[in-house]
Order: C-alpha cells, then sequence, then structure tokens
C-alpha cells in the first residue's frame, strides 16, 4: 500500500514537471518558430519563383533561380573569392591566437589579464569603425602604412585598388580583429588541460617544443575544432568590411556570396535569385562543416 502511495506520488511529481517543461518551452518554440523556422521555409520558397520586389506577378519558375547562379560568372568569383577569404583568414587565426594564448598563459599576474585585454580589445571594437580605420591606414597617398613603409625604401603599394592585394589586404584587417577571441577560447582550453602531463613530461627531460606538440596541441583538438568550425562559419558569411571599404571592387576582384547576394536582392531587387544564393551558402557551409567534423573527429577524454 505505501509503495503504491510513493509510485503515484511520484507519477504525480513527474507529471507536473513534464508540465511546466512544456508550459517554459512553448514561448521559446514559438519565438523559435516565427523568427528561424518560418524565415527559412519562407525564404526557399522565395527562391523557387521569379520574385521581384517591386513586381505584383510572382510565378512558379522552379529551379531556375538555382540554374541562373550557376550560370553566372559573377557568382563563380563570388565564391571563389569567398574561399580564398576563408583558407586564409581561418588559417592565420588560428595560428596567430594559439600563439598568442600560449603567450599569454605563459605570462604572470598582472601581465596575463592586462596581454589578455589588449589583444581582445579589437574583438569589442566596432566592425564599421575598424573598416574605416584601415581604409584611412591603407591610403596609398598618406595612409599610414604606407608612410612607414616608405622609411625602408618599400611601396607605396594601393592595398584597397589592385585586384592582387585587396583581399589579402582585407583578410590582415580581420585576423587583427578576430585573433582576440579565439585566443580566449585556447586560454579556457588550456585551462582544462591537467598540469600532472607537464609535470610528468618536464621529468622525463622533454622539451618545451616536445611538450607542445606532444601534450598541448594533441589536447587542445575540441578546441581547436570549435575554433576552426566557428571561424569558417562567420568567415564564409563576410560583408560589412567588404561592403564598406571595397563595395567589392576593384571589378569583383573581393566581391564576396553575401554581398552578391545584397546586391542581387536590394539593388536589383531580384529576391528569388537572391534566395537561391543564399541556400546555395548555407549549402557550402553545411558541406565545410561536416567535413571538418568528420575530419577531426573527437576520439579521447582527459
Amino acid at each position: 500500500m505505501l509503495a503504491k502511495i510513493v509510485n503515484t506520488r511520484m507519477s504525480q511529481g513527474r507529471k507536473h514537471q513534464l508540465v511546466f517543461v512544456v508550459v517554459g518551452l512553448i514561448p521559446i518554440m514559438a519565438y523559435f518558430s516565427v523568427f528561424s523556422i518560418y524565415p527559412v521555409f519562407s525564404a526557399f520558397r522565395i527562391s523557387l519563383h521569379r520574385w521581384g520586389l517591386l513586381q505584383r506577378e510572382r510565378p512558379f519558375i522552379g529551379f531556375d533561380n538555382y540554374l541562373w547562379a550557376i550560370n553566372d560568372p559573377v557568382f563563380w568569383a563570388s565564391l571563389r573569392n569567398t574561399m580564398f577569404y576563408v583558407v586564409f583568414f581561418v588559417g592565420l587565426v588560428l595560428v596567430f591566437s594559439l600563439l598568442a594564448a600560449l603567450f599569454v598563459n605563459s605570462l604572470r599576474a598582472p601581465f596575463k589579464e592586462l596581454m589578455r585585454g589588449v589583444i581582445f580589445m579589437p574583438v569589442v571594437t566596432s566592425l564599421v569603425a575598424v573598416s574605416l580605420m584601415f581604409v584611412w591606414l591603407y591610403q596609398p597617398s598618406f595612409g599610414v602604412l604606407n608612410f612607414i613603409l616608405d622609411w625602408f625604401g618599400l611601396g607605396p603599394f594601393d592595398y584597397l585598388q589592385s585586384s592582387t592585394q585587396v583581399l589579402p589586404s582585407i583578410i590582415a584587417m580581420g585576423v587583427w580583429k578576430s585573433v582576440g577571441y579565439s585566443m580566449v577560447i585556447f586560454l579556457a582550453g588550456l585551462t582544462t588541460i591537467p598540469q600532472d602531463f607537464y609535470e610528468a613530461a618536464y621529468v622525463d627531460g622533454a622539451s618545451p617544443l616536445r611538450v607542445l606538440f606532444s601534450i598541448t596541441l594533441p589536447l587542445l583538438k575540441p578546441t581547436t575544432v570549435f575554433v576552426l568550425v566557428t571561424s569558417v562559419i562567420s568567415s564564409v558569411q563576410v560583408f560589412t568590411e567588404i561592403y564598406i571599404m571595397t563595395r567589392g571592387g576593384p571589378g569583383t576582384a573581393s566581391r564576396t556570396l553575401v554581398l552578391h547576394i545584397y546586391e542581387t536582392g536590394f539593388q536589383f531587387f531580384q529576391m528569388g535569385r537572391a534566395s537561391a544564393v543564399a541556400f546555395i551558402m548555407f549549402a557550402v557551409i553545411l558541406v565545410l562543416t561536416l567535413v571538418q567534423l568528420r575530419r577531426f573527429r573527437i576520439d579521447f577524454e582527459y
């Protein structure tokens, strides 16, 4: 009898918990459905129509917008520039943020907190302000960078008007602004590595370089994968600095997918074509993410 009463009370308690969870999730799911799920399906529906923003008639055309994108040389130039940006931006961010994290982690207080704040400062600076600042730095006639290089007999360089220099120049600015964020993540990963591993390695006479490649880097693999995936996703969507600094020029030398989507949708008012390019970009991000997660599968614990 007592066991029956206890089971009844437990079942009632679980029902109350279930009701509480469901009621708490309703506003969250409603918000997610209205502002995330519905826009995605709506955008896909638009991509299947000739959806001119200023036109009344919007006929269904199937996948013609996707075929237009595939046959558009400007789309391929945008995709090529985006992939170039992703490869070099992500690679440089990984290297410099890891080096910065190792450097800051080796310092003692209060210099550790000071350097961490200094390196992280560009992250919290407005991207618009940073872009405008680098436009001034890159100015070929009176820019600070060419002024400094002139002391060494170099330059002047036309950073933002040269088709071969524009993307590397923008990548350099993006790396400078983003290193601090990834550095903080690497610092968090370094704190999770047990100190016993380092003590045992130094007792065995391992050099600092051997410790780095045999202990630190392998045990930082989960953190590295996180930084890699998030950096790739954010860099594929690069837009603000490109729009402010070059508008995609000269020609299509710095045109990226998001800028192509923006101009197609809001300058030429072809929302169907813009939506199609957006879904192609989504497919690119999905493929890159899945490849990274499969390639860098985490198969250990410590």
